[in-house]
């Protein structure tokens, strides 16, 4: 018999009220966050994340200044849900409301707080967040584009996405609530609008509340533990519930590993309630899980991002199986695919199955079978029926309700006992809305074989393949500059082999080094004559050489080849466009829409081609669907606005215009993007009327169509617009925008586009005194890797602006890392200092540079030196306790330390760092003086984890080597019952934990193996100083641990376990080793002091202590 049990809450809105969306001031207690990084992240990879950030701005100044902050919201409502979405904060969709249990959905966070997790720092938790193209991304908490609208079905959505500024890529969610459905639908498109391959992943990234009920519902048998090896089981690994929050003390994110089923969430087992999330497995077969963990370590994370809402969990889908690997998307490729979130309960459990349309469990008790199911829209005279091997058990019409909850209790007969059952809901006109069969694998993969390690591909240093896949991994992460090595290493193995110099060719191309590029494609071609990718890059090179009969040529020939030729004949159509031919344009435009119906770009073009051609009516219904599409594309816009005036429709051009500038109003380097998208097909009017109605904007405040206080004019603008007269031969006009491009406040100006090198060295070509212009030049060649060209444009911008501190902070980084010259650099730096006292970062920087150089005296004098505005930043702070660190000056150290809270971001541990190191020296210096208490409590001190620090600590991680020391001088001053208690804790600390994928290999394995001996647990002890032996093998190595150590602390350890063993040989052999590749090592120096012949002095300690 089927029951219907209505929901807690009730549900006012029925469907003659249909979805409805709006804008609203929302109020959120927000902390501060400081001022945006004025020095640009260029030629610095170490405070990236190791993904490119230029012409981004750092944001690392968190501040703890809580205010009540008004946030532009959007809100999307119907029936059954209400969902708030915040444009400001990267299109973040904050909350998603269930009126019908009159409870929140995901987690929400009511309070903005930042902490160091994003690529360019400052991140916050809470809602779902849209990574793309890289996790935590660039945009996660700035402003993004956004559109409401209602659609033709009555939906209500906003559509929320960007074009960002690394690559040019552009991405687009459309976030839905249909009429009389309970789900959020999120609809993404990614469109890669350049002419060259983009590198990217896309996952979106929910919250939900972390509890001790609360369970991954995952559809999966084996998982990545974010490594290929090892693989972990689930739900159990090692005796630990992996799938639940409670049992994992670690942070920890799994990936499943070859499921094959559409859904996943989570689900609160005694609250009785949960999350799915749907998407088709092929086009999303990410399924990610994160938690950071029970351990102090992870509850740290409370604090640093919310102030009442407890931890979360995150539930994450990807456009790819882990996050370990980036990939290429292919020029012009345009992907899109569909999401589905929505809540369910009172289900008895986690789900079994889930569709876009219901979810549902079914429990085997005994002789029945109990089936409850969630649905997400009203389906009156459902079919449900129960089958076992063909029979039907059980077939009812139904009605099935999304403020209510379906359950069944089945009669199962004696002789279909443990077989098992199909479970299906079909809506009345036969659809099937959801079915279940309870003998599916649990992944839905019934070709499943479970994983083996994977074996590293052996070198071949005479292998040209193999240089080359290095090189094409490196690039698929943005690498750019370990690619090209990778690439030229190839070359020295084979220096014909084709693909390294195509690959190498398309590097410099994107560089704007044509010659280069255009040197390696030839040769490419010299090797292989039918290497269609070479051609084609080829042709792109000569186009911008302005060979174009050559680049007509080769892309020609790619047409005949039918390589890459919807995108050779939109690049020809540009061209033709750009010559004024308009027919030969139209021909290929139509060619390449034709081929690939899919490409934004084309479709957006050729519909300009037709307005052009005056073919108004067939213009206007290319470019309505392309918006349609891709509401904010800003040259799809201004063409839709172009058409409309060209037709005479006043009217639906200013509605045009206003939605255009509504979008170009939030961020200047936007307009720049559709005004070289004009320069790209020849027309320069419109590519100078969109810069001069921005420049007009910005003077008089009008942002949009609405009016605001005036604002300065991004000096790029006037640069470009002065280069577009130039090109049309008005030199009067183009020396007046240099010289107010000149004039600009160069303060955030990050110019990053080939195109833009172009326009700057015009300027300067016009004023050799622009300064300004030399330091944006130098700025966009160090974006593009050319570091010695940005060198020497820094040295001109300032020569002739001396005032810019942060021409003269580029100059000093450039000198330091590309130039090798750091003496020069330190003197740059402290011109930048000079020039901008209060600039924490210079103080920052130059402290790295004088550290790499051993000047331990000058650091401090520098940073003693510094403003009180610098003394109370806490990046400072770390860098003046690691300076009384490297100078001994313990106490100093210490002390700075104490009163200091610290902004350490995640994975982050310096500051913890330096506090060990502070306090192991003092533990020292109390040795030395035989202060044997006081020498105990230093190294005891040594093992805390001071909440200011900002770092928690972990249960499953040893501390055996301070224990240890602390031990023997509590024994030496007496103190036997407090030594046994520290030799006991050395010898019963775990190394590691369970669910812990990579070992945290350090000196505490060799000195716990010293602890058991001491305790009297000899064979745990030999086992351990066997697996530490075992290192000084490869193969052995590699075939015991799946997260072997690396560089000097593997040999250091493989010394002390062959020490133990009386291997002294071997022993020494390893010790020797490490301290090559790590002079400072000190375990492995006392150890080897202890193997010196008879009669030579040795350490008062084993192992130094």
């Amino acid at each position: 018999m089927a029951t219907i049990i209505t929901m807690a809450g009730t549900v006012h809105t029925q469907a003659n009220n249909p979805p409805r969306v709006w804008e609203a001031s929302l109020i959120i207690p927000t902390y501060e966050l400081g001022p945006p990084d004025p020095n640009p992240a260029l030629l610095d990879w170490g405070r990236r994340r190791s993904r490119p950030v230029y012409p981004y701005t750092m944001l690392d100044t968190l501040t703890d200044k809580r205010v009540e902050k008004s946030y532009k919201a959007v809100y999307l409502e119907n029936e059954y849900l209400r969902v708030t979405v915040l444009p400001e904060l990267g299109g973040r969709l904050y909350a998603i409301f269930d009126k019908t249990t009159n409870r929140d959905v995901l987690y929400t966070n009511h309070v903005i707080k930042y902490a160091m997790v994003g690529i360019r720092g400052a991140w916050i938790s809470g809602g779902i967040e849209w990574n793309f193209p890289d996790g935590h991304t660039l945009t996660t908490v700035s402003p993004i584009d956004y559109r409401t609208r209602i659609e033709a079905d009555k939906s209500a959505s906003i559509v929320i996405g960007d074009t960002e500024r690394v690559q040019g890529m552009q991405w687009a969610i459309v976030i839905r609530l249909r009429p009389g459905r309970k789900a959020v639908e999120t609809e993404v498109t990614l469109n890669n609008r350049r002419v060259t391959p983009g590198r990217y992943w896309y996952w979106s990234t929910a919250a939900a509340p972390a509890t001790d009920d609360m369970r991954f519902i995952y559809p999966m048998r084996e998982t990545y533990p974010h490594a290929f090896w090892p693989i972990y089981s689930f739900p159990k690994e090692k005796g630990v519930d992996i799938g639940t929050y409670r049992e994992v003390t670690n942070a920890l994110s799994l990936f499943a590993r070859n499921s094959k089923r559409d859904f996943f969430g989570v689900y609160y087992e005694k609250s009785d309630w949960g999350i799915v999330h749907v998407a088709d497995h092929r086009e999303l077969p990410g399924k990610k899980t994160w938690t950071w963990g029970t351990d102090e370590s992870g509850k740290i994370w409370i604090d640093k991002l919310t102030d009442a809402d407890g931890q979360y969990v995150e539930f994450q889908a990807g456009r790819f199986e882990t996050q370990m690997e980036h990939e290429f998307i292919a020029p012009h490729r345009v992907e899109r695919f569909t999401e589905h979130w929505y809540p369910v309960g009172r289900l008895g459990g986690g789900f079994d199955e889930a569709t876009r349309d219901a979810a549902l469990k079914v429990s085997l008790q005994g002789s029945r079978a109990v089936v409850t199911a969630n649905a997400n829209a009203r389906y009156e005279d459902a079919e449900f029926t129960v089958e076992c091997n063909g029979e039907r058990l059980h077939s009812e019409r139904v009605s099935l309700d999304p403020a209510k909850i379906f359950t069944a209790t089945i009669d199962l007969p004696a002789k279909l006992s443990g077989e098992p059952l199909v479970v299906s809901f079909k809506s009345k006109d036969g659809r099937e809305l959801v079915r279940y069969h309870t003998g599916t694998p649990v992944d839905g993969n019934p070709d499943f074989k479970p994983a083996t390690k994977p074996m590293p591909d052996p070198k071949v240093p005479t292998s040209a393949e193999q240089a080359y896949t290095e090189g094409l991994a490196a690039d698929k992460k943005s690498e750019e500059q370990t690619a090209r090595a990778a690439y030229q290493e190839a070359l020295k193995r084979d220096q014909g082999f084709a693909p390294a110099h195509t690959a190498l060719g398309l590097s410099f191309y994107r560089s704007g080094e044509y010659e280069k590029a255009a040197d390696h494609l030839t040769k490419a071609l010299q090797r292989n004559k039918d290497m269609g990718d070479a051609h084609y890059y080829l042709g792109l090179v000569r186009r911008a050489q302005g060979r174009i009969g050559e680049a007509v040529d080769h892309l020609m020939w790619t047409v005949r080849a039918g390589h890459r030729e919807s995108l050779s004949r939109y690049v020809l159509g540009e061209m033709a466009l750009a010559a004024g031919d308009v027919r030969v344009a139209l021909e290929h435009l139509t060619q390449a829409v034709m081929l690939d119906p899919r490409n934004i770009k084309a479709r957006t073009v050729l519909a300009m081609a037709e307005r052009i051609a005056g073919r108004l009516d067939a213009a206007e219904q290319r470019i309505t669907s392309v918006v349609q599409e891709m509401p904010l594309d800003y040259l799809a816009l201004h063409e839709q606005y172009e058409i409309y005036k060209a037709q005479g429709d006043e009217t639906k051009a200013s509605e045009a215009q206003a939605q255009l500038w509504r979008l170009l109003g939030r961020e200047p380097d936007s307009v720049l993007e559709l005004a070289f998208d004009y320069a790209a097909t020849g027309r320069l009017v419109e590519g100078r009327t969109v810069l001069e109605d921005a420049i007009k904007r910005a003077g008089d405040g009008r942002q949009g169509m609405q009016m605001t206080p005036p604002k300065r004019v991004y000096p790029m603008l006037h640069y470009t617009l002065g280069r577009f007269y130039e090109l049309s031969r008005d030199r009067e006009r183009a020396r007046e925008q240099y010289a107010l491009g000149a004039q600009g406040d160069p303060a955030f100006v990050f110019p990053h586009r080939v195109e833009e090198m172009d326009v700057l060295r015009s300027a300067i070509k016009m004023n050799r005194n622009d300064g300004r212009a030399a330091y944006f030049l130098g700025n966009v060649l160090a974006a593009q890797n050319r570091g010695e060209e940005a060198l020497a444009a820094w040295r001109d911008a300032v020569k002739l602006d001396p005032a810019n501190a942060v021409a003269h902070r580029n100059l000093a980084r450039a000198l330091w890392v590309v130039a090798g010259k750091k003496e020069e650099g330190i003197a740059e730096y402290e011109r930048a200092i000079a020039a901008a006292t209060n600039d924490f970062h210079h103080y920052v920087e130059l402290d790295k540079l004088l550290t790499e150089i051993g000047a331990t005296e000058r650091r401090i004098m520098l940073l003693e030196s510094a403003p009180e505005t610098v003394r109370s930043r806490s990046a400072y702070v770390q860098s003046l306790a690691a300076a009384y660190t490297d100078a001994e000056r313990f106490a100093d150290a210490a002390a700075l330390l104490e009163r200091t809270n610290f902004t350490s971001g995640e994975g982050e541990f310096t500051a913890l760092s330096i506090y060990r190191r502070a306090h192991l020296g003092l533990a020292r210096g109390h040795q030395k003086a035989n202060r044997h208490v006081e020498a105990a409590s230093e190294f005891i001190r040594a093992t805390e984890f001071p909440k200011n620090l900002g770092a928690g600590a972990t249960s499953m991680q040893s501390q055996a080597r301070e224990y240890v020391a602390a031990a023997r001088e509590f024994e030496l001053a007496g103190m036997r019952e407090a030594a046994e208690k520290l030799w006991q804790r050395a010898a019963s600390e775990p190394l590691n934990s369970p669910t812990q994928p990579s070992e945290p290999w350090s000196d505490h394995y060799y000195y716990k193996a010293v602890a058991l001996e001491r305790v009297g647990r000899r064979e745990e002890a030999r086992a351990l100083y066997q697996r530490l032996a075992t290192l000084n093998d490869e193969d052995r190595m590699l075939e015991a641990e799946p997260s072997p150590p690396e560089g000097a602390i593997r040999f250091a350890l493989a010394g002390a376990g062959l020490k133990w063993l009386g291997r002294k040989e071997e022993a020494r052999l390893a010790l020797q080793h490490a301290l090559k590749m790590d002079s400072q090592n000190e375990l492995a120096q006392s150890l080897l002091a202890e193997l010196k012949p008879p009669g030579r002095a040795a350490t008062r300690r084993t192992g130094g202590l």
